[in-house]
């Protein structure tokens, strides 16, 4: 039972196991969809957000090519606008091309023939062309202009001959352009995806947070693992608002723009988690169901084996008395037998039998007789009280003790001990008619030897007990070891 039992729990746990590795390997294979659907996605990203900006930059390029033509400032004012800015290209979402001079006030915009004289000397892309020699392009931080529009600056270095800085060109970008290319995308409420500068200005996010326009999260955790090479994958979480994400990211070309995408766990498992309760359930059913099988089954054969032992040993139970049975005596006996001839021990047997027990039963009745068998088979158990004497109903109104490794004497000791507990009983009756009947003992012991069978052990005992009543019933006699010997062998 206890095999079948581990059998079927191992089952259980073999069927759990191999639910739980494919649930793994299911979220495994999730996780590295999101993942390569986040490259894929920033790669996108990138590629058009550079194409952009390669036009924006040429539009520079054509502005600062017009520039160093001679007798420029000859020009008229309509005919200096058409001959820099018309040949820029046109890009969405592009703002005023304007140029600063070397002290960063405005000298000419492609909007107005006479510009308004504003200066950008304190502006982060003007400082950066006046103190580096490299020609750009730059690309600021985001600004607010007046009428609250949030914009950034792709500027190039103006310089003379020798190489002297003489101002800058620029050109505006409004950031509605990244915020629809975001917003498109609908990342979900708990993912996050954000273009930043280099130094960790943010300059654009999705979902859109108008008051993380400018933030620089250069100092984040987040920031600072993107900070480790140009492109990558990791998980984290996120400074802003907590949320545990994997972030895929990469920089966008040569230009000091990093986009990244921070995907929640929560959204990406989401489906997994679906999946994985409904499997959870079916399994933990499945289990329950082997579980409750297992138990009914060990139940049934728990139940089985006890009435299968039940049925054993009411077949060698006698059912009035409670003492062993005929059957059992037989089985005993010889068991008994073989053991004391291997060892070289004596076996005694008692053979008894209820005094006149035909008279009671015709005087009281077949239920008094019963009653009185009951309370005698009692006094006999009573008597032999070791754990392996066995005491039976030999049958009718005549019982046994089997007592193995007892000599004559003690044999008697225990044949006497009967018939007191059989005289205490009628005392208690106080000589009523129907008091329990005596008994007559007949004792036989030896030493099993070749040649004797356990019968001779009973004949013996039997013929002692014949004696005991023709001495008057109510006594008990014993045949003496050598007696059972000679008599038997002589037979």
């Amino acid at each position: 039972m206890k095999r079948l039992i581990a059998l079927g729990l191992t089952i259980t746990l073999g069927f759990s196991s191999i639910c739980a590795l494919v649930l793994w390997e299911s979220r495994n294979r999730d996780r590295d969809q999101a993942r390569l659907a986040a490259v894929n996605l920033i790669a996108s990203i990138g590629s058009d957000i550079s194409r952009n900006f390669e036009l924006y930059d040429l539009s520079l390029e054509a502005v600062v090519e017009g520039l160093r033509l001679p007798d420029l400032s000859t020009l008229s004012p309509r005919m200096r606008q058409m001959l820099l800015f018309d040949r820029a290209a046109s890009a969405k979402d592009m703002g005023s091309i304007f140029v600063l001079d070397k002290a960063g006030t405005v000298i000419m915009d492609s909007r107005v023939e006479t510009p308004r004289a504003d200066n950008y000397a304190q502006s982060d892309f003007f400082k950066v062309h006046r103190g580096i020699e490299s020609g750009g392009p730059f690309v600021s931080t985001p600004w607010r202009n007046a009428d609250g529009e949030y914009l950034i600056a792709i500027s190039r270095r103006l310089s003379n001959a020798n190489g002297d800085f003489t101002g800058v060109v620029a050109v505006t970008l409004r950031l509605h352009y990244f915020k629809k290319m975001l917003d498109r995308l609908n990342v979900g409420s708990e993912s996050s995806l954000i273009l930043a500068r280099e130094d960790g200005s943010i300059i654009m996010r999705a979902p859109y947070k108008a008051d993380l326009i400018g933030v620089n999260v250069s100092t984040s955790a987040v920031f600072k693992r993107i900070s480790e090479a140009p492109e990558g994958t990791f998980e984290m979480n996120a400074g802003l608002d907590g949320v545990k994400r994997m972030y895929a990211y990469q920089r966008i070309g040569e230009l000091p723009l990093i986009v990244s995408y921070g995907q929640s766990l929560e959204a990406i498992y989401a489906s997994w988690w679906h999946e994985a309760k409904i499997i959870g359930l079916l399994m933990l059913g499945l289990c329950a169901t082997n579980v409750t099988l297992i138990v009914f089954l060990a139940s049934t054969l728990k139940r089985r084996a006890k009435a299968e032992h039940d049925y054993a040993v009411m077949a060698t139970i006698d059912s009035l008395t409670g003492l062993c049975n005929r059957r059992r005596f037989d089985e005993a006996i010889d068991l008994e037998w073989r053991r004391a001839q291997r060892r070289e021990q004596s076996v005694a047997i008692l053979m008894i039998d209820a005094d006149l027990f035909k008279n009671f039963n015709d005087q009281f009745g077949h239920q008094a007789g019963d009653i009185a068998l009951k309370a005698l088979a009692d006094c006999i158990a009573a008597g032999a009280r070791r754990a392996g004497d066995l005491c039976c109903r030999f049958g009718g109104e005549e019982f046994a003790v089997l007592l193995p490794e007892t000599s004559i004497n003690d044999a008697m000791v225990v044949a006497e001990n009967i018939q007191a507990a059989v005289a205490s009983l009628r005392a208690l009756q106080n000589g009523r008619p129907d008091s329990t009947p005596t008994l007559s003992i007949g004792v036989a012991c030896l030493v099993p030897r070749t040649g004797l069978e356990p019968r001779d052990l009973i004949r013996a005992a039997d013929g002692a007990l014949y004696k005991a009543k023709a001495a008057g019933r109510n006594c008990c006699v014993a045949v003496p070891a050598q007696r059972v010997k000679a008599d038997n062998l002589a037979a």
